[in-house]
């Protein structure tokens, strides 16, 4: 299957409801930039990119084990398969993002302000 017929099967929510998403999104970003991931931009930076890296070197296994278990073979399996790297990498993100942030001070390797 291409990766273009893939929008063929995503769920059309109609635009006003993906604008609202993104709103909303851009709301929770800004509002995130005034409450702390400005001074703790070079720690939500590399969550964020390691959490990426690390789906994108899952993605081949993750679409083996989908094709094992025929997931693949159709739009709403690809889609559900998309689903969860995504809240994967997302949840991976928070994790690496929390690990950082309360271990690092609980050790001691905390910088001084």
């Amino acid at each position: 299957m291409q990766s273009g017929n893939l929008v063929l099967y995503w769920p059309d929510l109609g635009n006003t409801v993906s604008i609202a998403a993104l709103v909303l999104a851009v709301a929770v970003f800004v509002f995130g930039l005034f409450s702390g991931a400005r001074a703790n931009k070079v720690r939500v930076l590399f969550a964020v990119v390691l959490a990426s890296l690390l789906g994108w070197l899952i993605m081949p296994l993750a679409l083996q084990a989908a094709a094992t278990v025929r997931l693949s073979s159709t739009g709403t399996g690809l889609m559900i398969m998309i689903t969860v790297m995504l809240v994967f990498v997302a949840v991976l993100a928070t994790s690496i993002y929390e690990i950082i942030t309360v271990s690092i001070s609980d050790v001691g390797l905390a910088s001084k302000k």
